[in-house]
């Protein structure tokens, strides 16, 4: 399977994978029993699933690979990564996510030559509901961030509907981190049916060759006076609120300190579900806990605001909060300390602590020259928050920066604040709307980080969108704006850098505040969850499979063809590149990004169509491509045409050009000269003619077709590629005999004329 240095397989293109020890035992696993693989970020989780499917697509000809991603920008990522290594034909991949029709979809399950299948849970799960789906022609389905697999997550049910139809069921599970409970750990297995799973850290033994060290390093803030002011009320409202919800009961807790976020989600959760059960007029005190509780978890999200984020967050939510004016809002920021807060915000004109170290960090890593990087120790010099500080960063100046921050209005401000310092940055946040903020659309998303690779912009700032799976360019520093509580959003966080040179990660944290709550319980959950772990796996257990699957390798020949193909496309597009260039169009240097281009291009154009395959539309746009093929090749005689030729000839997109000539291959019209070009079987060169003799008539002719009266008693089409004899004689009123064959396509009788007998 490995060579010294690549990966060696029959269907993966070589020199496109490196070679790691520790992937190919993973796969080796995996290929066995359903897989959990838990890998921290940048150590190629997406790399096992790619040689997997290999596997399975080479070893059994006749099966169908699903892979699952929770977005649409994830679906397309892992496509054009998988149609880039392996080998294996436009035709046979395809997407389906919400953007997909119905129909659509129908048909990419129906076509049971596409092999590859990209989409959203979401998709599928509606699907199977509605039956159009059939799970069991699938040998394997591929769960990536396997992680959200809990409660009545989409990949749950799709899960178990796959165990019940399949035969013989392969799942493969994708996760940076399952979770630290060890109940939900438990649960993802459950829920994926998982067998086996496959743990690798940073430090195991056969990872360590592979891993750029990360320097992790806290920088500590104490906040203004005017902060501190805040802080204090709030926390004041805070706790009052807390000792009364205590005090009955509702929270059962020993002190305020022990109280959690968490825990006022759930006694709300409680509250309203009481609620529910008690007659209208008992509920007056429950109304009254509810609304005690809705505005301790508003002042908490206050206090963090503050201490952790600026007076900007903080403003922005109180206002926000005012314009939606729902009731416990209203009378909390009626509050005479609200009040007050809400002025002291407007007339403090220092930045967050955070901000002011954020902004000097930047300016210095930009504008730092040679001679002073080499001076410099590594690792960012401690913050002194009462004088500004030299800030040393051992780092490519050209290197990128990416700023992880949980708020979008805090990720805004920054990008203003960093602007006004002239530092080009973006924001890149997810696409739900709220009040005041529109959100991105996953076109935005994907046009800002195409920006981010091509530097037209060296620092983005980020939301969680940017945690998961997304294709974010190596980064050579990661700011945490503040920690996280969650080891899963802290592990994926952290893996944005180090994956091609060392990496540097701040976390920023202000002392005696949510922050340093947060930061330590992160590092203890990451322990807690290795040590849940192994004793999950010892107790995992092998599900049942009713059939083995029996092998049917892909042949030598069909391996050699795609290889051709693929050779054959990629001379094409050199010489559209290389045109350009010659034309004056492109200079040298661009001449491979241009080609990269090309590549891409041509591969998402093929596979949006492929999601249209087999619809009433995309039979008229086959039906229509036919005739044109069958008139350009009737130009080019015995000679035939390059396929490639004729797509560009005839402005066809591809999969609708190969599926024309499946087409008129099939009605005899045409055949295979050799790997890459195709002709018609015409004159001298058309095997004996057989059939029966008709007696017809030209009823009427239309674009491209004529409509006939077959033996006086049956109405056929006749297309102009079924035609072979005089053109004179398509003309309405024509009558003749001629020798044919009668055929249903699409449900439409039709009649292929091989031979004109005798005019009338």
């Amino acid at each position: 399977m490995s060579s010294s240095i690549h990966i060696d397989h029959p269907i993966v293109w070589t020199n496109s994978i490196e070679f790691r020890l520790y992937q190919k035992n993973i796969v080796e696993s995996a290929s066995q029993r359903n897989t959990l693989v838990i890998l921290p970020t940048a150590l190629g989780k997406t790399i096992i699933s790619i040689l997997v499917c290999a596997d399975i697509l080479y070893k059994y000809r006749d099966k169908r690979v699903l892979m699952m991603a929770p977005t649409r920008p994830l679906v397309a990522q892992h496509m054009k990564l998988f149609s880039s290594v392996l080998k294996i034909l436009e035709e046979q991949i395809a997407a389906v996510t919400g953007k997909t029709p119905p129909e659509a979809r129908r048909a990419v399950w129906i076509k049971k030559d596409v092999r590859l299948v990209f989409a959203t849970p979401e998709i599928i799960k509606n699907d199977l509901n509605e039956d159009r789906l059939q799970l069991r022609d699938f040998s394997l389905l591929i769960f990536d961030e396997a992680h959200k697999a809990v409660k009545d997550y989409s990949y749950t049910a799709i899960a178990k509907e796959y165990i019940d139809q399949s035969s013989s069921p392969m799942i493969l599970a994708l996760t940076a981190s399952p979770g630290a409970e060890r109940k939900r750990m438990q649960e993802v297995c459950d829920n994926l049916f998982i067998e086996n799973i496959e743990y690798r850290g940073e430090d195991d033994p056969d990872v360590k060759p592979y891993v750029n060290p990360i320097d992790v390093k806290w920088e500590w803030f104490s906040l203004p006076e005017e902060y501190r002011y805040i802080a204090s009320t709030l926390r004041s409202m805070l706790n009052e609120r807390l000792r009364w919800l205590i005090q009955r009961g509702i929270l059962k807790k020993k002190g305020i300190e022990w109280v959690f976020k968490r825990d006022l989600i759930a006694a709300g959760e409680e509250l309203q579900y009481t609620i529910q059960l008690t007659m209208e007029e008992q509920r007056a005190p429950l109304y009254v806990a509810l609304m005690n509780q809705s505005s301790a978890l508003t002042l908490m999200y206050c206090l963090e605001l503050i201490e952790s984020q600026g007076s900007f967050s903080l403003k922005a939510f109180l206002d926000r909060i005012e314009e939606e004016g729902r009731k416990t809002h209203s009378t909390l920021l009626k509050q005479p300390s609200i009040i007050e807060i809400r002025t002291l915000i407007q007339s403090i004109t220092n930045e967050h602590p955070k901000i002011q170290y954020l902004t000097q960090l930047i300016k210095d890593h930009h504008h730092q020259c040679s001679s002073q990087m080499r001076s410099r120790d590594s690792g960012v010099t401690s913050v002194n928050n009462n004088k500004n500080n030299d800030n040393n960063l051992n780092l490519n100046p050209k290197s990128k920066i990416l700023i992880f921050t949980q708020y979008r209005d805090t990720a805004k401000h920054i990008v203003e604040v960093l602007s006004r310092h002239k530092i080009v940055a973006s924001r890149f946040v997810g696409q739900a709307k709220r009040l005041g903020d529109e959100g991105m659309t996953q076109d935005e998303q994907a046009e800002v980080l195409e920006s981010f690779k091509k530097g037209d912009f060296e620092v983005l700032v980020a939301t969680s969108i940017a945690e998961e799976g997304l294709d974010i360019p190596e980064v050579g520093l990661v700011i945490f704006y503040e920690p996280i509580p969650s080891e899963i959003r802290y592990i994926q966080r952290r893996g944005r850098t180090g994956r091609k040179s060392a990496g540097l990660v701040i976390i920023l944290a202000t002392k005696d505040s949510v922050d340093t709550r947060y930061l330590y319980a992160s590092e203890k959950r990451v322990e807690k969850m290795k040590k849940s772990l192994t004793s999950i796996k010892a107790a995992l257990k092998p599900i049942s499979r009713k059939d083995v699957l029996n092998l049917n390798p892909m042949t030598s020949e069909e391996l050699l063809s795609v290889e051709n193909r693929k050779k054959r496309l990629e001379e094409h597009l050199s010489k559209i590149a290389q045109l350009e260039v010659n034309q004056g169009r492109l200079s040298d240097n661009k001449a491979l990004e241009r080609l990269n281009t090309l590549r891409e291009d041509r591969m998402m154009n093929s596979l949006s169509i492929e999601a249209d395959m087999l619809t009433g539309k995309f039979r008229k746009h086959v039906d229509r491509a036919a005739r044109k093929i069958h008139t350009e090749l009737q130009k080019c005689g015995r000679r035939g045409i390059d396929v490639e030729t004729l797509s560009d000839n005839l402005n066809i997109e591809y999969p609708i050009l190969i599926e024309s000539i499946k087409k008129l291959e099939k009605l005899r019209r045409l055949e295979w000269l050799d790997e890459g070009t195709v002709a018609l079987i015409t004159g001298s060169f058309k095997k004996q003619v057989t059939g029966k003799t008709y007696d017809l008539y030209i009823d009427k002719i239309i674009q491209g077709k004529a409509l006939v009266t077959v033996d006086g008693r049956w109405h056929a089409r006749l297309n102009h590629y079924d035609y072979e004899g005089p053109r004179e004689l398509l003309k309405k009123g024509s009558e003749f005999k001629a020798i044919g064959e009668l055929y249903h396509d699409g449900g439409v009788l039709n009649i292929k004329i091989k031979e004109i007998v005798e005019v009338a």
